[in-house]
């Protein structure tokens, strides 16, 4: 069909359309002029010309919205194949109420550019970058529908999708799930990674290829129930590389294809009319879907209102657990929240190896809460987690700051060693009124865990911090606020004793655990570290180390004479973001797993 250009053809065309109208319009007028009375028959006759205008001119403007959207499609196939591509994918993009058309335009625009890619060789050019680019953004988008189009369809393995401007009628296949792919149905969202905003300071971690890059979100449970021990608020994340394989050129209507979504840390190829490339991936996609925060606020507000972070208390995967690979846990420190290891996440993982060995997770706390209660809620997180997936390879922690604490305190074997420094002259006789199984006795006496293999500490207070006892420690002291249910596991007698001589009863918050007078810090300084252990620490770049401080921490708080290796970097107490403590960390992982770093 061609749309009418020449004034001979549209004259033509409202000729036809005049007469149409007239045919539509006689059965009516002849009906008025035989049954109404002489004196209407003029009025019938302009009203019905009234009616013969109008009725051409909504015909007219119908005809060529239709003829109009059949030449958008014959000018587009007239283009250069990958500019009709393009057009097509731009256009689906901008449909928002109907998936299935949007599905067989987007199939159409990545038909075009598959067969369009050429063999990539040593020589890269343009054509070639630009039809990987249309066939890239093209599968990212039918991907991230995916979630849509099987919505509460019986069979997941097929969909019939047709184009109904073109009549083309896709078959595509999106299962099932082969070695190193996911199945569309694990998924409750698939998020296009090349939309994710990238905040300044922010590196990407992306590798060119063939594939639309997206971040898989998995819920284990259906919405409004209760959310899993581990599992993050907002679902694990992992990076997904979508592929749209189609049929032979020659094959008829259906057009066979076939959508795959391939984890890209077990896959690093992908087959196109077979010719083999590399795989697209994003694998700091995932990271930056969770979001930004303002850290400090947030820091703020989990220190003095622990309570209002119920939901997201706790040890936490970012992705499913792996058993192939080490967890890595950050463990956030006082003020703070675990957004503070993002870019040192981020930046660790630019190094392959670590992709492969590696996977992250968090651990999350209510700051002003009691240093040794933290850290008793660490190990109860860890225990399950070692009931539930074994942890066969071990764990690392990273710390930093008082997080290093946390840390320390699941790798030391405590006896009552702190229990009495604590207590004192109290402490027999409490020992002998507490019960076992009270979360006292447990916070303040317990065994190291052999599953954790190694401890990095950055920026850590073995021995405390004089800010703990000076006008802004007394400031923060004044503003926390204690969760109810902590300060109910206390006994009476248990807060009694905590208690200065001669003031009301009150539970020491983290700050006074930070004191360099602390009786929890004097105690475990005096316990062996029972694994292996690094000290990452910063000295402002002043270099007068053993006299240095990072600002808040002095070095010879932070200093540990049987670590494996100390790092001394120009950075403050934010150590963990210094690009050498970075390396440091990057280096230790490495060696961890028998592997030499190269820079």
């Amino acid at each position: 069909m061609k749309f009418l250009v020449h004034a001979k053809e549209n004259a033509h065309f409202n000729r036809v359309l005049s007469d149409v109208v007239f045919l539509l319009l006689i059965p009516k007028l002849h009906k008025s002029l035989t049954v109404s009375p002489p004196g209407k028959v003029l009025s019938t006759i302009s009203a019905s010309r009234e009616s013969y205008q109008r009725l051409t001119r909504f015909i007219l403007v119908t005809g060529l919205a239709i003829l109009s959207g059949c030449s958008i499609y014959e000018k587009e196939a007239q283009l250069p194949p990958l500019a009709n591509a393009e057009r097509q994918l731009a256009r689906a993009e901008k449909i928002r109420s109907d998936p299935g058309q949007k599905a067989a335009e987007i199939l159409s625009a990545a038909r075009i550019a598959a067969n369009e890619i050429p063999k990539i060789t040593a020589e890269s050019n343009s054509s070639s970058e630009h039809s990987i680019g249309i066939y890239n953004r093209a599968a990212a988008d039918l991907a991230g529908d995916l979630p849509e189009l099987t919505r509460g369809r019986d069979s997941l393995e097929f969909l019939t999708i047709q184009n109904r401007e073109t009549g083309e009628i896709y078959r595509l296949r999106i299962g099932p799930a082969q070695r190193g792919e996911y199945s569309a149905a694990y998924f409750q969202e698939l998020l296009n990674a090349r939309t994710l905003p990238v905040r300044r300071g922010e590196q990407p971690v992306v590798l060119s290829g063939l594939g639309g890059t997206l971040v898989g979100v998995h819920h284990s449970v259906s919405p409004g129930s209760s959310r899993p021990n581990l599992e993050p608020v907002k679902g694990y994340r992992v990076p997904v590389t979508s592929i749209i394989e189609f049929g032979r050129p020659r094959d008829s209507t259906p057009v066979k294809a076939r959508i795959r979504l391939i984890d890209p840390r077990r896959r690093n190829t992908a087959e196109i009319g077979n010719e083999q490339f590399s795989l697209a991936a994003n694998f700091s996609a995932p990271l930056l879907s969770f979001g930004r925060v303002n850290e400090l606020w947030l820091g703020f507000l989990n220190m003095i209102r622990g309570q209002n972070m119920r939901n997201s208390i706790g040890l936490v995967l970012l992705e499913p657990y792996d058993p192939d690979r080490i967890p890595v846990i950050f463990v956030h420190g006082l003020l703070s929240s675990s957004f503070i290891w993002r870019n040192t996440a981020l930046a660790l993982l630019r190094d392959p190896e670590i992709r492969r060995s590696y996977q992250f997770w968090a651990f999350s706390y209510p700051t002003g809460n009691p240093i040794s209660f933290s850290a008793l809620r660490l190990r109860e997180d860890l225990a399950y987690a070692q009931e539930q997936f074994g942890l066969r390879h071990g764990v690392v922690l990273i710390g930093h700051s008082m997080g290093g604490l946390l840390c320390r305190m699941q790798v030391t074997n405590s006896g009552r060693a702190i229990w009495n420094e604590v207590f004192g002259s109290k402490a027999q006789k409490l020992y002998s009124q507490v019960p076992n199984d009270s979360r006292i006795k447990q916070a303040l006496i317990f065994r190291a865990n052999p599953a954790i293999t190694r401890v990095i500490f950055v920026a850590t207070p073995h021995r405390g911090s004089s800010l703990a006892v000076g006008k802004i420690g007394a400031i923060a002291i004044f503003l926390i606020s204690l969760p109810f249910d902590l300060l109910h596991e206390i006994p009476e007698t248990i807060a009694h004793a905590l208690s200065p001589e001669g003031r009301r009863t009150i539970v020491p918050t983290s700050i006074q655990g930070l004191s360099p007078k602390s009786p929890l810090l004097r105690a475990l300084d005096r316990l062996p570290i029972e694994a292996p252990h690094h000290s990452i620490i910063g000295d402002r770049g002043r270099g007068n180390t053993p006299n240095s401080s990072d600002g808040v921490v002095p070095y010879w708080s932070s200093h540990l004479s049987s670590a494996e290796s100390e790092k001394i970097v120009p950075a403050g107490h934010e150590a963990m973001a210094d690009p050498q403590a970075v390396e440091e960390i990057r280096r230790i992982l490495l060696m961890h797993i028998g592997v030499k770093a190269e820079r």
